[in-house]
């Protein structure tokens, strides 16, 4: 609208203008009217043109503000576009952000039924943790007089363990007494099992053998508890008894071996081992400070062997021991 009113004024300015510039003479002509109002209307015409001019000018003026004008609305007019756009884009996110709150919500309503469960569980969880806390105290209070009485129990077996250790140690002199008795007994046991252990009835030849053999080899207990048996088993009985006296004048059992020494010769007196048996028989008397029979004997040893090497020994006895009762020793 405003441009068509411009287009009018400019139309109306060339008008008056070319009024102005026609010749006066066809104007005067034509109209009748006077130099002076033709004057008068040149003037005016003039002045018209002025006002044309600044209108016009004005008119310029106001196309370049419509034109500002035209550039400020295209520019708002696009921020509206934009704002629409926006709004639109904001709708959108709008809607998305009501399914995600509407799926927040599902979420939320979903996890406020699981907290419900939750709390329930936490409940139900509390509740068995408070019985069992109860169960608990009640465990641990049997469990304290459960050890009271263990700890009394205890104390009261370990009180008689000592009594029983007093006991045991007061007897232990008593006790290692009769340990070495028994030691004692069951090694007095073995070895009379050991020295038994030879008696044979069908072997008294081996026996009588073994016999001498350890009189030679100088094991007198030995031999001497196998002849003892032999002659108990009335065997070799003059022999027997004849080692048995040689052993205990080893000894220096004199009183045993003159014992000895008589049994033998009393069953055999013809036996090879005569000269010595009288000989050790002097030895043993004169040994136990009886020269009368040591004299007696030796004089008889000399008159039964005269020639054999324990006459003569029996000889020198003879007169030693009359030499010191000569002496008066």
């Amino acid at each position: 609208m405003f441009l068509k009113r411009h287009i009018k004024l400019s139309f109306f300015c060339a008008f008056f203008s070319f009024l102005i510039a026609a010749e006066p003479s066809a104007f005067e002509s034509q109209s009748g009217a006077t130099k002076k109002d033709i004057k008068s209307l040149k003037d005016s015409s003039i002045n018209l043109s002025s006002i044309l001019l600044d209108l016009q000018g004005r008119v310029e003026t106001l196309e370049q503000v419509q034109h500002g004008l035209q550039s400020l609305y295209d520019g708002q007019n696009q921020k509206i576009q934009n704002l629409l756009l926006g709004l639109e884009n904001q709708t959108i996110t709008a809607e998305e952000l009501k399914t995600q709150i509407e799926l927040l919500k599902e979420s939320f309503a979903q996890m406020s039924e699981g907290q419900k469960i939750i709390k329930n569980k936490q409940d139900e969880f509390l509740l068995k943790i408070g019985e069992f806390e109860k169960k608990i105290r009640e465990i641990t209070d049997v469990s304290t007089n459960l050890n009271t009485l263990v700890l009394n129990e205890f104390k009261n077996v370990k009180d008689e363990l000592k009594k029983q250790a007093d006991v045991m140690l007061a007897n232990q002199d008593n006790i290692q007494k009769l340990g070495v008795e028994l030691e004692k007994i069951l090694s007095d046991k073995k070895e009379e099992q050991k020295k038994n252990s030879f008696k044979s009835y069908e072997k008294k030849s081996d026996v009588f053998k073994e016999a001498k053999r350890l009189f030679w080899d100088k094991k007198f207990n030995e031999a001497r508890d196998r002849f003892s048996w032999l002659v108990a088993q009335n065997y070799q009985k003059a022999e027997a008894n004849y080692f048995l006296g040689q052993i205990a004048y080893r000894q220096k059992r004199y009183e045993d071996a003159i014992f000895y020494y008589r049994e033998s010769a009393t069953l055999d007196d013809k036996a090879s081992y005569m000269p010595i048996l009288m000989l050790n028989t002097i030895k043993s008397f004169e040994a136990i400070k009886d020269q009368k029979n040591a004299l007696k004997f030796s004089e008889t040893l000399i008159a039964l062997y005269p020639k054999s090497k324990e006459a003569l020994e029996a000889k020198k006895i003879q007169n030693k021991l009359k030499g010191e009762n000569k002496n008066g020793k």
